[in-house]
């Protein structure tokens, strides 16, 4: 086999096979369809919880989770993962706002923006991407009798941003102010310049504006840090006193990058880099456009990255995530999906249609990396994971309260240090463990037993019927099956069925059907589908050593690749040996 030098990997969140087949057969993705057409192309199944943190850190270690995931935010280390064995190589990777999960340890390896998963602003942020309006009545607040995602007391699967901040009238004009994260604000002002357009000045620069126009990026600085912002003037109305004005975030991320020097490089080269834009890509929310906006920013940034750190600076493997298309699927596919309770025929157009606009912005800059790539470089387009449609919120500590395994407290929250059981947050909320601390080792097996009746016994009546809640759950010694073991698994794993999604609400439910229309993927059984949808992932290669035209079945009666295979597959095409690898090279689309 010919071996590739380079292997470029555009991650993509959440970029679901179906649709992708859907929008190829319309015509509307020329270049995913020539990346497919000449390269070769297979599904893939992820691995339980179908979370990107787990699944790209399977994929990009060549490892099942029993091996290398830890938990989020915490990288493997000694596994003899991919990343280690390019090290031992001499080879060298850039993974480039990639999960903060994973961390190269090689000492030439570059990481750059990893993307953040705590609470509170990334290290990088200096300002979070603001909208300043001098009408915030535009935005009514909208009660939250619910809350989706892992942990459940946050809001993930609605991707809600609050980030709306008032413009004060004032006698020379309006004033804004920029809300940094760890140093006083900085004031904006702005001025009428003729009969459509205002003057905006921030620190010594001024530049006129007109509606929906976007501003070059300007310095912006306080006593802690530097960095640049840009602005889009949305609404300008003089006689009304009306003002809508977006600013993009604020970052310095050449800090906390592995080599700072070469950070700045990136940034002098292609511009300031940001990790998030302002307005959720949803069609209810106003100025939803301008997330196409700022995601092809973004997305350009990361393709003109990666071919300067292959090209010129001697990387062999850059690695990125790109999340737009998994934000316009949590947003509008359960308006879309005719599976979903919230799809309506009349809607679903509209709907569709953002989701497609977010696979035609993808495509756009895929045909960017065709048209500029190396030969020596292999171009892997890959989704840690497609969704699927809410359905009913689950409250797992609720359910083991219910068998006297989990203590709660007023706010129905877990309490560990009087629980026989409970979940981790780093874990992915789809591993129940057992409390040392308060069973003694002979009560082992009785606890997973219990746990197992709390999971396997949970029914909710639906109007077809009734329906299971989890799809399946099996204590740890039976877990290997499903690529799980080691010593930071939990005692039980499990994973909802279709349509069950981790959540809490106010009235203490333990499951109830959710309120608002959402899509997810992380709970739910990794081979949950629709006719419309599905859970699965997607991998297509493209470059030297890749089989043109080759179709790689995915069946999950005969056969199904998984994450740490393609892992593994980028491993050989880098010419590395992969026998610790617990993936296996997908040969039949190499040549």
């Amino acid at each position: 086999m010919s071996h590739a030098a380079k292997v470029l990997l555009l991650g993509v969140d959440g970029l679901i096979p179906e649709l992708v087949e859907r929008f190829r057969t319309e015509g509307v993705l020329p270049n995913i369809q020539r990346l497919s057409d000449d390269g070769g192309a297979t599904r893939l199944m992820p691995y339980i919880s179908t979370w990107g943190d787990t699944n790209f850190v399977s994929f990009l270690t060549g490892q099942a989770p029993g091996t290398s995931w830890v938990g989020q935010g915490r990288s493997p280390y000694g596994t003899r993962h991919l990343l280690e064995l390019m090290s031992t190589a001499g080879q060298r990777c850039a993974l480039v706002h990639f999960p903060e999960t994973l961390q190269p340890s090689g000492a030439g390896d570059f990481c750059f923006a990893p993307f953040w998963s705590g609470a509170g602003p990334a290290p990088m942020e200096l300002a979070p991407a603001c909208l300043h309006s001098t009408h915030l009545d535009q935005w009514p607040d909208i009660p939250q009798t619910e809350a989706l995602g892992w942990p459940p007391s946050g809001t993930l699967a609605h991707h809600q941003k609050h980030n709306r901040f008032a413009i004060e009238r004032a006698a020379d004009g309006y004033h804004a102010l920029i809300p940094f994260n760890r140093s006083e604000p900085v004031p904006v002002m702005l001025a009428q310049d003729g009969e459509s357009r205002l003057v905006l000045s921030l620190g010594e620069c001024q530049v006129s504006l007109g509606v929906d126009e976007w501003s070059a990026w300007l310095p912006c600085s306080t006593e802690q840090a530097t960095g640049q912002v840009r602005f889009k003037l949305l609404a300008y109305d003089p006689d009304e006193r009306r003002i809508d004005l977006l600013q993009s975030q604020i970052t310095a991320p050449a800090p906390s990058s592995t080599q700072p020097e070469l950070a700045e490089r990136l940034i002098e080269r292609h511009g300031p880099f940001i990790s998030k834009w302002t307005v959720s890509a949803d069609p209810d929310t106003r100025y939803f456009e301008t997330s196409f906006d700022e995601a092809r920013y973004q997305l350009e940034w990361l393709a003109d990255s990666a071919l300067t750190l292959l090209d010129d600076e001697d990387f062999q493997l850059f690695a990125t995530v790109f999340r737009l298309n998994d934000e316009t699927h949590h947003t509008c596919l359960a308006h879309c999906d005719p599976e979903s309770v919230f799809f309506s025929s009349e809607e679903q157009a509209r709907y569709l249609d953002v989701i497609r606009r977010s696979y035609q912005l993808l495509d756009d800059v895929v045909g960017q990396l065709l048209a500029r790539r190396r030969d020596d470089t292999v171009i892997v387009l890959a989704s840690d994971h497609g969704d699927v449609p809410n359905r009913y919120l689950c409250d797992i500590h609720r359910r083991l309260a219910e068998f006297d395994l989990c203590a709660l407290d007023s706010q129905g929250r877990a309490v560990r240090e009087h629980s026989r059981a409970f979940l981790k947050d780093e874990r992915g909320g789809l591993e129940v463990f057992i409390n040392r601390d308060l069973v003694p080792a002979s009560d082992i097996p009785k606890v997973q037993t219990r746990i197992l009746k709390a999971l396997t016994t949970w029914y909710v009546d639906a109007p077809e019927g009734e329906r299971n809640v989890v799809a399946l759950a099996v204590k740890k010694q039976d877990a290997s099956v499903l690529g799980y073991w080691g010593e930071h698994m939990g005692d039980v794993l499990f994973a909802y069925a279709p349509g069950f999604v981790w959540g809490s609400n106010e009235r203490g439910d333990t499951i109830a059907r959710v309120t608002t229309a959402g899509a997810n993927h992380g709970p739910q059984v990794p081979s949950a589908s629709t006719a419309f949808s599905s859970n699965h992932g997607l991998l297509i290669f493209n470059g030297r050593g890749v089989r043109a035209g080759a179709q790689l079945l995915f069946d999950a009666s005969t056969g199904i690749q998984r994450m740490d295979s393609a892992g593994a597959t980028c491993a050989q095409l880098l010419g590395l040996d992969t026998a610790t690898l617990d993936g296996k090279p997908l040969v039949a689309l190499l040549e």
